[in-house]
């Protein structure tokens, strides 16, 4: 995107990509409030290991299908610590990406209640929980969710344009991530010339380019072979142990489990 002073061109894919990012950011989001304009007050993540960076509280939520309530999360309760890497585990309609959905202000809850690093979420309006999501957390989806008309670097940096970051800020910040996921080389290369490992280092390199105080993966292997999940898998081991960067992560691999410090278990909505 050249050099030099932001171009019309990278403000409007910067328009774009933002609502791309709230489309991403809140697709499963139901009745929706009257958006604030409130700003919201960013706290930094706890500085040791061992405090609790996000508690849901008695989380319930149901969904309709035709004239048939579905209950997909019947009164869950978890505990998160900073620099955790959790694997959330269960059966097919256990509740696995409900509950990320929940935990990562994703989705609204028909009840209970949402509390990271110390802010009840439930008190945010849908526009100041955009803004949360957009400085505080990191997605990874297993469809890797990047935009086709953008190189690796603008897929990574987009969003901290999105921030108000210099052009210096964020395509530093981008060249640093993409090296540190392997992807150094090819900072200019399309979504459409990469293999679906590479595009998925590329959303790993997105989704942690802010540094979030937590990242949220949903299946991020689910499209991969075994030898890519593992690279891929690797990488947020490396992140995790060397960075101490919270991961929740939704897998059906129980060799996946084996990456992570812990597991919560669901089956029919409920912990086991």
């Amino acid at each position: 995107m050249g050099n030099g002073m932001q171009t019309e061109t990278e403000k409007e894919v910067g328009k774009e990509f933002e609502k791309e990012f709230e489309k991403i950011g809140t697709e499963n989001i139901a009745d929706r409030k009257k958006e604030a304009g409130a700003e919201i007050e960013m706290k930094t993540p706890p500085e040791k290991t061992g405090d609790v960076i996000i508690e849901g509280i008695d989380i319930v939520r149901t969904f309709r299908m035709g004239e048939v309530q579905v209950r997909a999360l019947r009164g869950v309760s978890v505990k998160i610590l900073h620099g955790e890497f959790i694997a959330i585990m269960g059966p097919s309609g256990s509740g696995k990406t409900t509950l990320l959905n929940q935990l990562g202000l994703l989705d609204t809850p028909n009840s209970g209640k949402v509390i990271i690093n110390g802010i009840d979420t439930s008190l945010m309006s849908d526009k100041e929980k955009g803004k949360f999501r957009l400085h505080n957390l990191g997605y990874v989806f297993q469809d890797y969710a990047l935009l086709p008309e953008l190189n690796a670097s603008e897929n990574v940096y987009i969003s901290l344009m999105m921030q108000g970051r210099s052009k210096a800020e964020y395509e530093s910040a981008a060249a640093e991530i993409l090296a540190a996921v392997g992807l150094g080389d090819r900072l200019a290369q399309l979504p459409s010339k990469m293999s679906g490992g590479q595009q998925q280092r590329v959303s790993i390199a997105r989704a942690l380019a802010h540094k979030p105080i937590i990242l949220f993966a949903d299946e991020p292997c689910a499209n991969l072979d075994s030898q890519t999940s593992k690279e891929v898998l690797d990488l947020f081991k490396k992140f995790n142990k060397e960075y101490g960067q919270t991961i929740v992560m939704v897998t059906h691999e129980d060799w996946h489990a084996a990456y992570t410090d812990r597991v919560i278990r669901l089956k029919d909505g409920m912990l086991e």
